[in-house]
């Protein structure tokens, strides 16, 4: 059986292709995406290339001449979480290595003269 295709809709109006009604409450219920109609020209659409996988929005008056060049509509990409990307996550402090302590030296101060 065939699961049905659902187009959603970011905050700013770009629009994807999903499949499943799983997929669409995923993307819905829980990451902010809203069901809409079909795209028109002038808004974007996500689109994915069947060969490297990249994915890039287009405009929809020129999805069909980019389709024959492998592009095809797809679901938006999967969201990055930056809490598990190293590079920007706060990484614990290094162990300080304990500093020797100098001497101290008495100022002398003018009580002290005779």
């Amino acid at each position: 059986m065939t699961k049905t295709l659902y187009w959603i809709a970011d905050t700013t109006g770009a629009k994807a292709i999903v499949e499943g009604a799983d997929e669409r409450d995923t993307w819905t219920k829980v990451r902010g995406w809203a069901e809409t109609t079909e795209p028109v020209a002038g808004e974007l659409v996500w689109m994915q290339h069947e060969e490297h996988g990249g994915r890039a929005q287009f405009d929809a008056r020129v999805v069909p001449d980019w389709e024959h060049l492998g592009w095809n509509v797809s679901s938006p990409p999967e969201p990055v979480d930056l809490t598990k990307d190293p590079t920007l996550v706060d990484q614990p402090p290094a162990e300080a290595e304990p500093v020797a302590a100098k001497p101290v030296k008495r100022a002398a101060s003018g009580a002290d003269k005779e």
